[in-house]
């Protein structure tokens, strides 16, 4: 098997090789190994949904406000150079949940990888899966056995006919709200109720260690904001480089559920021990410049014609106050199959 390139490591590798965390491709193959870390750290991922690089204040935008996730950046740590592992939703979902590329997974777009003529495609397009099937190990699966509790909050986005629900990949507890339509709304794209309840989970596990995948449906279209939060911006003057009043508005109100979930792990005397993740599932829509940086959502393109920029580079994130106390003490681990051994000790953290 060729070397893995590490540069391209799946974002969350990087996180979690603090962790020590190891796995191999199939539930049935699974061999749990808890290490003496006490108490083992809870883990909380934040995921937005169509975020840009470009589109958070620390990465200094000129016209939106995101004070909650700039205060992750200032707390935690900034991954500068993180992309995305794909160039739309699904596929990245499936990357960070199973832990693999999607050569592995085989999960490359949303719904047919058959899009735009065929009379001009230059290649016959690969074939394509709609899920992760059941029997593949994910980090839910992972952690549940480590003597987690697992919940999902959000958008899962994997439970296609070749994929399965999050209860059947390792997930105790799953919730999901409505999220369509654009416009004036009291909570726009359901992020308060989804923070409401991964706060709730985090209340009734605070006493053991618990994994959130806190997935929201912001900032994706249709746009959604709160009244008071657009005119707000409305009256704001316009930046150079951004000045979408209802596009701010929409992320502001995301922010202030980013801001909930930080709060929560205060009151409850939890964010010692919680690392704290955050990031995006692929670059942003067109709507949102991301200039000096070139392409967007959807955007696949040869790297090595165009200097790199045409990858998508996300905002991430991670803090976790307490690091120095488990950065070489794996939580759960399970050996590597010969199929899935490299070199680089970097793959061997989470699949690749």
């Amino acid at each position: 098997m060729p070397k893995v390139n590490s540069v391209n490591l799946i974002l969350l590798s990087t996180v979690f090789a603090s962790l020590s965390y190891c796995c191999s491709s199939s539930k049935a193959a699974a061999q749990t190994s808890l290490a003496a870390v006490k108490p083992a750290p809870n883990i909380v991922v934040i995921f937005a949904d169509d975020l840009g690089w470009k589109d958070v204040g620390y990465q200094g935008s000129d016209f939106y406000e995101t004070p909650r996730i700039d205060q992750l950046a200032r707390e935690g740590m900034i991954f500068s150079a993180a992309y995305a592992p794909a160039g739309n939703c699904q596929p990245t979902r499936a990357c960070l949940v199973s832990g693999q590329y999607t050569p592995r997974h085989h999960v490359y777009a949303v719904g047919s990888t058959e899009r735009g003529p065929k009379n001009q495609m230059r290649t016959i397009p690969i074939s394509n899966r709609s899920g992760i099937a059941a029997n593949e190990l994910s980090i839910a699966d992972m952690l549940r056995d480590a003597g987690y509790k697992t919940g999902i909050f959000g958008k899962w986005h994997l439970n296609g006919p070749e994929g399965c629900p999050p209860q059947k990949q390792g997930f105790d507890v799953v919730m999901d709200v409505p999220h369509n339509g654009s416009g004036v709304c009291n909570d726009p794209k359901g992020a308060n109720e989804i923070t409401r309840a991964a706060t709730k989970f985090f209340e009734e596990n605070r006493e053991r260690p618990f994994f959130a995948y806190v997935s929201h449906h912001a900032i994706h279209t249709g746009l959604q904001y709160q009244q008071e939060t657009l005119d707000r911006f409305k009256a704001k003057y316009p930046g150079a480089q951004h000045k979408n009043a209802q596009y701010a508005a929409c992320l502001n109100d995301f922010d202030k559920s980013v801001g909930m979930l930080l709060d929560k792990l205060d009151a409850l005397g939890l964010a010692e021990n919680t690392l704290v993740i955050f990031t995006s599932d692929n670059g942003a829509t067109p709507q949102s410049s991301q200039e000096p940086l070139r392409g967007n959502k959807g955007v696949f393109a040869n790297p090595s014609l165009l200097d790199g920029k045409e990858k998508l580079r996300l905002a991430a994130l991670a803090m976790y106050r307490s690091i120095s106390s488990i950065c070489f003490q794996p939580l759960a681990s399970w050996p590597v199959p010969a199929s899935l051994q490299t070199k680089s000790w970097m793959a061997k953290v989470w699949f690749h």
